[in-house]
């Protein structure tokens, strides 16, 4: 999860801050640009990654796009959770059913596991130049607590 929020950080750092939001979606990523971790308050490796405003662009759509994806598979996977917790507790659940349902909540998490991968890769291989992957990546680095 941590690396959901570093990855969210460097998109916010390098988007320019969005006066008429027209989105939710946009309102956020305005509010983490501007309130959460203002620009001039980056690290130095952050601003090193000198994103253009093209990439500027890409990386927000890019996170607005995994952010409500990511949103919708956490919540598919809480209700399997969820689902898994009463076949487990349930008088007349069989080992099977338990499972299925244990399979279930896998196959969901390694579904987030494999947007979060996705989105590190257009990350840092579509959006970002080769030579902004390092600057890039000692940004996360510095902003780990």
């Amino acid at each position: 999860m941590k690396k959901i929020t570093q990855l969210a950080v460097i998109a916010a750092l390098v988007t320019p801050t969005i006066s008429m939001a027209t989105t939710p979606q946009e309102l956020t990523v305005s509010m983490v640009d501007t309130i959460i971790y203002k620009k001039p308050e980056a690290p130095a490796s952050c601003k090193a990654v000198k994103a253009t405003e093209e990439q500027q662009m890409a990386l927000r759509d890019a996170f607005l796009e995994f952010n409500d994806q990511r949103k919708a598979m956490r919540t598919d996977l809480r209700k399997s959770l969820s689902d898994m917790k009463k076949t487990f507790s349930s008088a007349t659940s069989t080992k099977e059913d338990g499972a299925a349902a244990q399979a279930d909540v896998g196959s969901k998490a390694i579904a987030m596991g494999k947007l979060m991968g996705d989105f590190q890769m257009k990350v840092f291989f579509d959006i970002l130049n080769p030579e902004q992957r390092d600057p890039a990546m000692k940004c996360l680095d510095d902003l780990r607590p």
